[in-house]
C-alpha cells in the first residue's frame, strides 16, 4: 500500500508528454573494475520512467551498456569530458577513488547549479573532502541527493560505524544539514531526511532479498527518473523513489512465492519496475 505521504509523487503522465518533458537524466560512472554499475542505474531511471537516459561510462562499458539499453546517448568518460545537460545527474557508481574520479566529481560540483544525485563512489570522494570538517555548501542553484549506506555515512560524518548504527535518524539528518543536501540513509526501512532537516520518511517496504550487488545503483537510477520528472521538491522525489523501489522488489519475492500475481507489478522475465501498477497499488 502506497503511503499517504508520497501519493502526490504520482501524477497521471500528461497527453502531451515527450521524452523531454517526462525526464532527462545523466549517468556518470564505471570504471576498469566496475564497468557495469552505471548501466544498472540507467536500466533503473529508464524502468522509472526517464524519458531519455544518457551514459557517460568508460569504453568497458559501452557493449553491455548498448545491449541493455540500446537507446542510450554515450559519452566517453575521462576526466576532463563534458556531460551532456539534463534535469539529473545520478553520479558515482562504479566510478572508483581516483585522481581521475576526484578531477570527475569537482568539476562537476564547482560552482555548477543543477540536481545531483550522488552515490557509492561520488560519496567516498565527497567524504574525503568534507567528512571531517563542516560540510560541504551546495553552490547557488544546486540541489544535492546523497545516498549512502551506513558504511558511507561513516565517512561522511567521520563517525565510528556503531555511532551510525546507533541512531541512523540522527546520522541522516547531521549529513542533511552538513551538506546541505536529501539524504537516503539506505538500509531496512530506508531513511529520507529533507535538506533542512524537518522532514523524515521512514520506507516501509522492502525486504532480505534486497541485499545483493547492485541494489544501490537501481535505486540511484530510480531516484534521479523520479526528480527528473517531478523536476520540484527532491525529498518527494527520493521518499517515492525509496518506496517505489523497495515496493516493486516486494512485488517480485510475492510473485515468486504466488505466479499467479506475477504481472500485478512487475514484468519476472525482465526485472523490469512497472511504475503504473506499483502506484496504483
Amino acid at each position: 500500500m502506497m503511503p499517504p505521504e508520497i501519493q502526490s509523487a504520482f501524477p497521471p503522465r500528461p497527453v502531451d508528454a515527450n521524452k523531454r518533458s517526462v525526464g532527462v537524466v545523466t549517468v556518470v560512472g564505471g570504471s576498469a573494475r566496475f564497468n557495469h554499475a552505471p548501466v544498472i542505474a540507467a536500466l533503473g531511471a529508464r524502468a522509472a520512467g526517464a524519458g531519455l537516459v544518457q551514459l557517460v561510462v568508460p569504453d568497458a562499458a559501452r557493449i553491455a551498456a548498448g545491449a541493455l539499453v540500446p537507446e542510450a546517448v554515450f559519452t566517453k568518460l575521462t576526466a576532463t569530458c563534458v556531460p551532456p545537460k539534463a534535469d539529473v545527474e545520478v553520479v558515482g557508481m562504479g566510478l572508483g577513488v581516483t585522481s581521475n574520479s576526484e578531477a570527475i566529481v569537482s568539476r562537476l560540483l564547482s560552482g555548477a547549479g543543477g540536481r545531483f544525485v550522488l552515490d557509492a563512489d561520488a560519496l567516498t570522494v565527497l567524504s574525503g573532502w568534507y567528512g571531517r570538517t563542516d560540510g560541504y555548501d551546495p553552490a547557488s542553484g544546486q540541489e544535492l541527493v546523497l545516498t549512502p549506506h551506513e558504511g558511507e555515512a561513516e565517512r561522511l560524518l567521520g563517525w565510528s560505524r556503531g555511532k551510525v548504527a546507533a541512531d541512523r535518524a540522527l546520522a541522516a539528518r547531521e549529513i542533511a544539514l552538513r551538506y546541505g543536501a536529501t539524504v537516503a540513509l539506505k538500509g531496512p526501512r530506508t531513511l529520507v531526511v529533507s535538506a533542512d532537516g524537518k522532514r523524515v520518511f521512514e520506507n516501509p517496504a522492502g525486504n532480505p532479498y534486497m541485499a545483493v550487488g547492485g541494489m544501490g545503483d537501481l535505486l540511484a537510477g530510480v531516484i534521479g527518473a523520479r526528480w527528473a520528472y517531478l523536476k520540484g521538491d527532491p525529498f518527494l522525489a527520493v521518499a517515492s523513489a525509496v518506496w517505489l523501489h523497495s515496493a516493486a522488489s516486494d512485488a517480485l519475492v510475492a510473485a515468486a512465492r504466488d505466479p499467479s500475481i506475477a504481472n500485478t507489478a512487475a514484468e519476472i522475465g525482465s526485472m523490469r519496475i512497472r511504475l503504473e501498477a506499483a502506484a496504483a497499488s
